[in-house]
């Protein structure tokens, strides 16, 4: 598509962005009312019908959002959309509602990583040249000469094997071996082909010699019946042309008819598919290959206009520090100047200067220091301390309103980004064909780092000048015998602790070396969401109302996946402002998937995988040094090389109440006590506000700093622009995945923040199933009663039904689906070979899922909803 389709689409999503910010804030004004149980039942189908509307808009506001995000090209403008997308992801956190607003479930389902398709793909390069790069590395140690390695650094063990190969070696005679080494398994797989390529040679041959045999004995036939059909050994029959034309007419008519019957069907075929009715075995997939290929001249141009604009810039800086920077340092001082003047007329005296931290001499332009007066009216309530304490107690006793719905961080930021958009965007050409760089808005940019890396060197000579000033006033004091002390800041006098810089990538090469020959770090396929099949639950509206527990089914799986596993770890922004969710927990029977969903997670993000299984780990990193060194080093590069996710399969196992006597030799629990603190020390980003960006200075825009600095009431400290200093974020997810976690102890169920439990398969996900695997072969009736498959599968894991239907439709079985067309018994009895799960096993499983956090609230909820209706149908009796 063009690019003024997105951009249309961005401006739509701006309107409604709009209409959203104005329907949040009246609801922020709605408070929460409930004195008895009845009212309280109210007060909460009250506040679910005022909530679910606006959670589904931002829901499908963030869809689109993706979409602009990932096709748009002119660099300034994704950068606005990135910030209104990280907002409204952290923002938003059942049927009826969709029928009001006309939404359907793929209006809702996001199923896009929020990070962007351009930077996904440049972090999974990154890690798949890392790992190869490290592969590579260790194979060349490996293949070392002996001569090459230092004997000394040899362990015992190392030393023998060292010694042993040499022995092997010396008995070798070096003259006799090949220049060109083969291993074994190149030698038997040379040999394997040549014995085929024999094989085939000698069928060949002898086919060839059936053939010729038998045309030869077909030719001595004829020559011998033709001798005697000219001796008149033999006379021929003769048959009337009738009857010639009577069998003509006979194969016609047959031949027509079924030509006939052929081209009817095929044609209600056609129009059932143009209808939609049936589903075809074969599409076109040159729109497909047409959109990705635009994609990707997207993807090219979006680095272009970033160099260009990365160029402009350097340009502009160059050109601000040579005009502007002179200038600059001057107009801040005779400002600052002004304020000390201001102060020592009114007062006698000077204020402590405000803090590096708060924003320096920035609180002064913006007039946000305390003024004179101000510090008077302080220092006379400090005499009225005792009725400030009372009023204290008063306003203490007075109750806070319950709001359904509070301002928070995201809220705030989105809403500020909305205003930025306003100014600096809503008057301009909507329809930019050519994708200009504004040049202006790079402007404004610089002028404002400008202004405070200036800042930053006149508040450090300003504060010397300062305890100049105040040592000479008082001497001057002292001279009159008059007392005098310097105010300060008793609350702000304790500077802030120094934040060591982040540690780059590159200071643990040799650390991700060493994970990489060690396993932990490795790569995984490239699995998609949208490739996870399963059909939502349509029961839930009709449940709730009938206050009876519900399942969720396969489909509600992948949005929870999206929302506890991908969306947080898609940007920084995003890990900010979102919930945390430091540890997941997929827990399912077996062959239920929970693989395609880790390998998925990773994908979507383009995460590095540390596998920490107890598989992985035997025989490694043995004895408490190294295995507190081990866990350090991950949680290190996690950190370097972010995103990352921390995966230990069959979790169960680390926390299991009886390790089973043939798993004893993996030791399973051997890092189970190093867990909890490395889940509890992934925390949200250090990246520190700044003030706004869009911020015009005064010194070079007196008119426009009126207009955008004067209104807000807020500290430029405590701004919530999202703009960030150069931390680096800590997205990081610790995964898990469990097949069997009631066997697990209570620390299992503490560590887990989120569980996402994966039900059996039902009768919805299977008919999509079949429809979907089956409907891929063109032999195949499109009629084919896909339904009673379904109903018999109900339960039986959807890999083992694909491998099924592979193995049946062989390449020997799809050449006779012409004239034996496929039955639905032939594979209703394969799949029903299928081993089930123990009764146990499921019931014990379904006792775990209703032992989650989440599953106890729902219950209490319905239990408590049940009683209050009951309550209430016996005092109305």
């Amino acid at each position: 598509m063009s690019h003024s389709y997105y951009t249309e689409l961005w401006l739509i999503s701006r309107n409604d962005l709009e209409k959203l910010i104005e329907l949040d804030k009246k609801l922020q004004k709605i408070s929460r009312w409930k004195e008895d149980a009845e009212e309280a039942e109210i007060d909460v189908k009250r506040g679910l019908d005022l909530l679910l509307p606006v959670y589904l808009k931002y829901r499908n506001l963030v869809k689109r959002l993706i979409v602009c995000h990932d096709q748009m090209v002119q660099t300034q403008k994704r950068e606005l959309i990135k910030r209104v997308l990280d907002c409204a992801v952290g923002r938003i956190w059942p049927d009826d509602f969709m029928k009001q607003l006309k939404y359907t479930p793929d209006d809702v389902e996001i199923l896009v990583c929020a990070a962007g398709k351009d930077i996904v793909k440049k972090r999974r390069e990154r890690i798949h040249k890392m790992i190869e790069d490290a592969i590579t590395i260790s194979i060349k140690d490996e293949s070392k000469e002996p001569s090459e390695i230092d004997v000394s650094e040899l362990t015992p063990s190392q030393e023998s094997i060292r010694l042993r190969r040499r022995r092997l070696r010396e008995k070798t005679p070096t003259d006799e071996i090949p220049i060109l080494y083969e291993s074994p398994e190149k030698i038997a797989a040379r040999k394997a082909e040549r014995a085929m390529l024999e094989a085939v040679l000698l069928i060949q041959s002898h086919e060839r010699a059936r053939v010729a045999r038998a045309i030869g004995k077909n030719m001595i036939e004829d020559q011998k019946y033709n001798k005697n059909v000219a001796m008149g050994l033999i006379v021929p029959k003769k048959i009337d042309k009738a009857t010639y034309i009577n069998a003509a007419k006979t194969i016609q008519r047959a031949w027509r008819t079924y030509a006939a019957r052929k081209k009817l069907k095929n044609r209600i075929a056609r129009t059932e598919e143009l209808l939609g009715m049936t589903i075809p075995s074969w599409r076109n997939q040159e729109v497909f290959k047409k959109d990705k290929e635009n994609f990707e001249k997207k993807l090219a141009l979006m680095s272009v206009f970033a160099d260009e604009t990365a160029k402009a810039t350097e340009k502009e800086q160059a050109r601000l520090l040579k005009i502007k920077r002179p200038g600059l340092m001057e107009d801040i001082t005779d400002e600052i100047r002004e304020w000390f003047i201001l102060w020592y007329d009114e007062l006698g005296h000077f204020y402590v200067y405000p803090a590096a931290r708060l924003g320096g001499s920035v609180l002064i332009a913006t007039g946000q220091t305390i003024t004179p007066q101000e510090y008077l009216v302080m220092k006379k309530a400090k005499e009225m301390e005792k009725k400030a304490e009372k009023e204290k107690v008063k306003k203490k006793k007075v109750k806070k309103k319950n709001y359904w719905m509070s301002e928070t961080k995201a809220f705030s930021l989105l809403n500020e980004v909305n205003q930025s958009y306003n100014y600096d965007w809503s008057h301009r050409h909507s329809n930019d064909f050519q994708q200009k760089i504004c040049h202006d808005l790079i402007t404004d940019e610089l002028c404002y780092k400008l202004q405070l890396e200036t800042r930053k060197v006149v508040d450090e000579l300003m504060r010397l000048e300062l305890q100049k000033l105040n040592a000479a006033l008082k001497k001057d004091y002292a001279a009159d015998l008059r007392p005098f002390d310097v105010p300060f800041d008793r609350g702000k006098r304790r500077p802030p602790p120094r934040k060591k810089p982040p540690p780059s990538p590159d200071d643990f090469t040799e650390d991700f070396k060493e994970l990489v020959r060690a396993n932990i770090i490795k790569d995984y396929p490239l699995n998609s969401l949208n490739d996870w099949i399963g059909d939502r639950s349509y029961q839930n509206y009709e449940a709730i109302l009938e206050f009876r527990n519900y399942k969720h089914r396969l489909g509600e799986v992948k949005q929870l996946v999206m929302e506890y596993c991908i969306l947080p770890l898609s940007t920084k922004e995003i890990h900010q402002i979102a919930p945390l969710i430091q540890s997941v927990c997929i827990c399912g029977l077996p062959q239920q998937g929970k693989t395609f969903l880790v390998n998925a997670i990773c994908s979507e993000v383009g995460a590095l995988l540390f596998d920490m299984s107890p598989a992985i780990l035997a025989g490694k990193f043995m004895g408490p040094k190294n295995e507190h060194k081990l866990i350090n080093t991950i949680s290190k590069l996690a950190r370097a090389y972010a995103p990352s996710v921390i995966f230990i399969d069959n979790s169960e196992k680390v926390w299991a109440k009886r390790v089973p006597v043939d798993e004893i030799y993996l030791k399973p629990k051997r890092f189970a006590r190093y867990f909890p603190r490395l889940v509890k020390n992934i925390k949200k980003g250090d990246q520190g506000y700044k003030c706004s960006n869009v911020i015009t200075f005064f010194v070079f825009y007196p008119i426009l700093f009126e207009k955008k600095i004067r209104k807000k009431s807020t500290s430029i400290s405590q701004s919530n622009e999202l703009t960030y200093t150069s931390v680096s974020p800590k997205l990081i997810l610790f995964l898990t995945t469990a097949t069997e976690p009631y066997a697990a102890t209570a620390p299992f169920m503490r560590i887990h923040k989120k569980f996402i439990i994966i039900p059996l398969t039902d009768y919805n996900t299977l008919y999509m199933f079949y429809k979907n695997e089956l409907m891929k072969y063109h032999g195949i009736d499109r009629n084919i009663d896909v339904s009673s498959m379904a109903k018999v599968s109900e339960g039986i894991p959807l890999g083992y039904i694909k491998n099924t239907i592979q193995n049946i439709l062989n390449l020997r079985r799809r050449i006779t689906l012409k004239f034996k067309p496929l039955l639905a018994t032939e594979i209703i009895n394969e799949v029903l070979k299928y081993e089930p799960l123990p009764p146990k096993m499921i019931s014990q499983f379904e006792k775990f899922e209703n032992r989650t956090p989440l599953v106890r609230k729902r219950l209490r909820m319905l239990a408590k909803e049940k009683a209050l209706l009951e309550r209430a149908k016996k005092l109305h009796k």
